[in-house]
């Protein structure tokens, strides 16, 4: 009888336990680029971002989504109906902006309680482009400087 107690317990222990920590919902997001007749990329991003050159030919754009206190279903509503994490991008002039779908937020909700939510934004440049002096845009280097370096 002591057993049975011990075990009921132990499972309706494990079960409140299970209730009241949160679940936390992760996924990746990327998106790719053109660059043929770009001279100068600028970004108007929602989340924090980091700019990393590399040796494609293309602008890469990964984001990293955490999601905690939400379920698989909410994830994916907002991923695929709502597109909240969305990067889109403007050609305009040979200038290329690399934008957030929705530049405003609001917090998730889920059974009345709002869901944190982590994400981090990478950019893969190609190597032929640098920063712009104190802003957000990056433009193509010329012929010259390339063989400068």
């Amino acid at each position: 009888m002591r057993n049975i107690r011990g075990t009921l317990l132990l499972l309706g222990f494990s079960f409140l336990l299970q209730s009241v920590v949160t679940a936390q919902i992760h996924d990746r997001l990327h998106w790719v680029f053109p660059v043929d007749s770009v001279d100068q990329v600028d970004f108007d991003l929602v989340d924090p971002f980091v700019v990393d050159n590399w040796d494609g030919n293309q602008i890469m754009v990964t984001s990293e989504i955490t999601v905690y206190n939400a379920t698989k279903g909410i994830m994916k509503f907002f991923i695929e109906e709502n597109k909240r994490w969305e990067i889109i991008d403007t050609l305009q002039n040979g200038i290329l902006t690399i934008d957030s779908y929705q530049s405003r937020r609001a917090p998730i909700q889920s059974g009345g309680e709002e869901c944190y939510e982590i994400v981090k934004v990478k950019v893969f440049l190609p190597s032929d482009y640098m920063r712009k002096a104190d802003s957000e845009s990056w433009i193509r280097k010329k012929e010259e400087e390339e063989s400068q370096e």
